[in-house]
Order: C-alpha cells, then sequence, then structure tokens
C-alpha cells in the first residue's frame, strides 16, 4: 500500500471515528464520495482503494 492510500485509509478512519465520538450518523461510502468530489482526479484510484481497505477492516 503507498503512501497516498495509507493518507486516505486514515482520513476516512478519522472522519468515521471523529462522526462515532460526536454521535452523528456516518456512512463510509458518503465519505469516500466526498472525497472523490473535492479531491484532484488523480487520487481517484487511491482514494477506491482506501475506501476497500476500511470496509475490509470494519467487516473483518
Amino acid at each position: 500500500m503507498n503512501t497516498t492510500i495509507t493518507y486516505y485509509v486514515e482520513q476516512m478512519e478519522a472522519t468515521l471515528l471523529s462522526d462515532l465520538a460526536m454521535q452523528n450518523e456516518s456512512n463510509l461510502y458518503d465519505i469516500a464520495h466526498d472525497m472523490l468530489t473535492t479531491q484532484s482526479r488523480e487520487d481517484f484510484a487511491s482514494i477506491c482503494q482506501a475506501y476497500e481497505v476500511v470496509k475490509h477492516n470494519l467487516l473483518g
């Protein structure tokens, strides 16, 4: 896993944990979608891979 994917994994996990602590509803798909719309097109594959990594970590 390269550093860009690791960065996005950490961002997604931090957002999920923050939302959990604040008792906000959080959806991993929505978080990834927001990243895809706000980040550069060059990071599309990295964000998608990070989404899969976080999803796998959550589901075990």
